[in-house]
């Protein structure tokens, strides 16, 4: 038996205009200072009579940032948590959420965890509205929070994490910057690509992922351009993939991204812009049969796709392979104790993920030579 989970999704230009359903009840806004110093807050409160804001910090959050957000939405009790921003902001309203109503470690937090149990009773109503086109954080049960101290990421999962309303308008895709179209897209046709190949994989996961993959594809170079057709068509490729993942999971690509980050503090989405191709020739010389049903489904060679991205956006150029290389050690234990590894399409060897280390190694330090 498999279950499919989703929040309502409302999405298209002037989607935004939903919030205005809102009015009257108790909303906490939650953002990050870029965010708000863009003025996007604006474009949410004005349809709204009874809100507060709470700006976190523009980093990818960690476990205690969550606890102290948890505080205030504690002391706030809002009937509605508005989220806007990227995959960190949604993140971080996701855990706090959750935090606010159970007194639990958030590393204690799985899909295992009957959170009724500790307590929860989902007071609140979660709304999600990306601002980014990559992580699909607002579709998801999934959450990553760095743990400071151990220089670790802190998976949390549980259906209960996830948003009850996604709100996907393209307009606050508009302005984003080159750099970080660049890794958002490369996350969510990650996202997409690791979807299809899971272990857990199936058939409603598999048309949202091949789907997306195929947007992407057609339209990641123009959205660079700044065309606005592509940011939208982008905006929801990348809530397809969070569908996607989020009901089959993803696997060696994420695993090492994640590592990487928690080791040398690395934007995400470029982690896994980097590990993307090693890992899709790896699977591909061991026969992974579900890359060429992949490839069949979508018209398109995935792997040569793959580094037509990563030389358009040269990749390569932008990572220190040598920085890696040094850490390679620590990289692959981390990568071993994630829990993304488990559901690749086979579970690998540490010397499997230390062969795909050098691989990316070597690709970028010939790029520097």
């Amino acid at each position: 038996m498999w279950r499919f989970s989703s929040p309502q999704i409302i999405f298209g230009r002037d989607s935004v205009e939903h919030v205005e359903t809102f009015r009257g009840r108790r909303c906490l806004i939650v953002t990050d200072e870029v965010i708000k110093d863009l003025g996007y807050v604006d474009s949410i409160s004005k349809y709204l009579e009874n809100h507060e804001t709470v700006a976190i910090r523009a980093d990818e959050p960690c476990t205690d940032d969550a606890l102290e957000l948890a505080e205030k939405m504690r002391y706030i009790q809002p009937e509605i948590i508005i989220a806007l921003g990227g995959g960190s902001v949604i993140d971080a309203a996701k855990a706090g959420r959750i935090l606010m109503e159970v007194d639990i470690p958030p590393e204690e937090i799985t899909p295992f965890t009957d959170l009724e149990e500790y307590g929860f009773k989902g007071k609140t109503v979660l709304v999600a509205i990306p601002t980014t086109s990559g992580t699909g954080s607002e579709v998801t049960w999934a959450i990553v929070l760095k743990d400071e101290r151990e220089k670790r990421k802190v998976i949390m999962a549980n259906v209960k994490t996830m948003p009850e309303i996604a709100i996907i308008d393209p307009f606050f895709t508009y302005s984003m910057p080159e750099n970080l179209v660049i890794w958002s897209g490369f996350d969510a046709l990650t996202h997409a690509i690791e979807a299809f190949l899971s272990s857990f994989s199936n058939p409603f996961s598999d048309a949202l992922a091949s789907n997306s993959a195929s947007m992407i594809f057609s339209n990641f170079i123009r959205s660079h351009r700044g065309e606005k057709d592509a940011r939208e068509n982008m905006h929801i490729s990348a809530t397809m993939a969070g569908m996607a993942f989020s009901n089959s999971q993803v696997g060696i690509v994420h695993a090492l991204a994640h590592a990487t980050g928690a080791s040398l503090n690395i934007p995400h989405g470029l982690a896994v812009s980097a590990f993307l191709y090693p890992v899709l020739e790896f699977y591909s010389e061991r026969g992974v049969k579900r890359l060429n049903e992949l490839c069949l489904k979508i018209g398109h060679n995935v792997l040569q796709e793959v580094e037509r991205l990563e030389s358009v956006f040269e990749i390569r150029k932008i990572i220190d392979g040598s920085e890696i290389k040094m850490h390679q050690d620590e990289i692959v234990k981390k990568a071993m104790e994630d829990s993304c590894i488990v559901t690749a399409p086979f579970v690998p060897a540490e010397d499997d993920i230390a062969e795909i280390i050098e691989r990316m190694v070597e690709r970028c330090m010939q790029e520097e030579s």
